[in-house]
């Protein structure tokens, strides 16, 4: 479990590095305008994606590590529900491109969305891969896989350079198309090269029904997900003026999910880890493992959230320039709503380890209803400080909601440990945001030396607080060295 989750966050890692240093090119060769229109294109695959990758990839996770019904038949009837999924948005994106173009005032999107449909399809095909290497527990296939695809997409760049340099947008399109593709190929070498698990009979063959209900329950769940992370910036293409706000939102989004992009790792993991044991009536050993996942979130991520918020202001100007600081205290919100619904997910993957999906099923519900039309409010006549603050408003109470739901159904879910790096985290945010508030880097390479020094800092009170003690420090490091070798 150790040993698959450094690789994963390894991989997230990588995902928003690369993924950054993308945005850097872009967001510095393109004017603020343009730059909003690829994040407009972005936010919209995005949402798609929750639907088509998170529904199969958790459902295929699910079902696979419960060791129930035979392995192939998941896998055949999945497949065929994901193809039924990706035909319905593919149909959505090409043929309704006209219509994207018109509710978000730009009439040039109709080309990109039509090119946007073929994403949809090899992107809903990659996760039924990853889906088969979490639900065996390979998360060293799955995250490399994860690692590679971010990489392949830097070859956008050249792309956009030598090819596409009059339409870097398509650029951006076929090169992800491309880098999908690729991570799709190796995906089959390396299962044809390990295929013996998949050889394992089982009599009982899961009901096709039974397929849909998951695959669609999860689905739903990570399009509330994909709504509150996702739907704002495309309220603010909409809505405020001028363009070049969709600009400045963009950049400051793209810093916002760094956390939410890291916590992916605890909840690729945390639902076939947690399902296996409730699998083998381990129900005790699964809230335990659920609090070990909670606690190192809260250890390694949450500081993450706090330094980013408290330097808004000086991480844009350097990245980007000095005028997207206009959109400082949306990243300060931004990156702490997506820390929020990164802890909504793990929580309900717990959930629907323990064998209850209603609860998350009301929570979309709900949230559907009362998301969109307070991003359009809030953006209306607020701006996009207002709307990044309704953002982490909405994902802070499905968290503490889904806190209270899981302390019902599972039982404790934080510990004495997690409630003390809590009280650290508010220390260091207080510390932080005295700091930033007297001293401002514009230098990018100055910013990133203070945070490493900080985030060191932060981690020497760790086993000084006793939240960490140092013989935990030393087997978790040997564990993760073994188990790597």
């Amino acid at each position: 479990m150790k040993r698959g989750l450094v690789l994963n966050l390894i991989s997230n890692i990588m995902f928003f590095v690369s993924g950054y240093a993308l945005h850097f090119f872009l967001g510095n060769t393109m004017p603020a305008a343009s730059y909003g229109i690829v994040g407009t294109i972005i936010t919209v695959l995005d949402f798609e994606y929750m639907f088509v990758s998170n529904g199969a990839r958790q459902s295929l996770a699910s079902q696979i590590s419960r060791r129930k019904y035979d392995v192939r038949d998941v896998i055949a009837k999945t497949t065929l529900f994901q193809l039924l999924v990706i035909a319905v948005f593919f149909s959505i994106d090409f043929f309704g491109a006209p219509l994207f173009g018109l509710v978000l005032n730009d009439p040039s999107l109709d080309f990109y969305f039509k090119v946007a449909g073929f994403l949809v399809i090899v992107n809903g095909l990659q996760v039924i891969l990853l889906g088969v290497n979490d639900g065996l527990q390979r998360f060293g296939i799955s995250a490399l896989l994860s690692t590679f695809y971010p990489i392949a997409k830097l070859g956008v760049i050249p792309l956009i350079i030598f090819v596409f340099r009059d339409d870097p947008v398509l650029g951006v399109e076929v090169g992800f198309l491309l880098a999908v593709a690729l991570t799709i190929v190796l995906g089959c070498i390396l299962l044809a090269a390990n295929h013996a698990p998949l050889n394992e009979r089982r009599p009982e063959r899961i009901p096709f029904g039974d397929i849909a209900k998951h695959t669609l329950s999860f689905s739903f769940f990570f399009i509330m997900v994909s709504l509150v992370l996702s739907m704002d910036t495309l309220v603010v293409k909409a809505v405020v003026e001028p363009a070049a706000m969709a600009g400045y939102y963009t950049g400051a989004m793209n810093f916002g999910k760094i956390t939410y992009y890291l916590l992916q790792a605890f909840s690729t993991i945390i639902l076939p880890v947690v399902a296996k044991l409730i699998g083998e009536g381990k129900r005790g050993e699964a809230v335990e493992r659920m609090q070990q996942f909670l606690l190192i979130a809260f250890m390694v991520i949450l500081p993450i959230s706090v330094i980013i918020a408290a330097s808004s202001r000086s991480l844009l100007s350097s990245f980007y320039s000095q005028p997207f600081t206009v959109a400082a205290v949306a990243l300060s919100c931004l990156t702490f709503s997506n820390f929020f619904m990164g802890i909504t997910v793990m929580l309900n993957m717990v959930l629907n380890s323990f064998g209850s999906s209603r609860f998350s099923d009301a929570l979309s519900i709900v949230s559907l209803v009362v998301t969109i039309p307070l991003f359009i409010v809030s953006a209306k006549y607020g701006g996009i400080t207002h709307i990044a603050v309704a953002s982490a408003a909405c994902t802070g109470t499905a968290m503490l909601v889904s806190f209270a739901r899981v302390r019902a159904k599972a039982g404790e879910p934080l510990t004495a440990r997690a409630w003390k790096t809590l009280a650290l985290n508010a220390a260091l945010a207080v510390a932080c945001g005295v700091l930033f508030h007297f001293v401002t880097i514009d230098n990018l390479l100055l910013l990133a030396l203070a945070y490493v020094a900080i985030f060191a800092a932060y981690l020497v009170c760790l086993p000084l607080l006793r939240i960490v003690p140092l013989a935990d420090l030393k087997h978790f490091g040997s564990s993760v060295y073994s188990s790597s070798r």
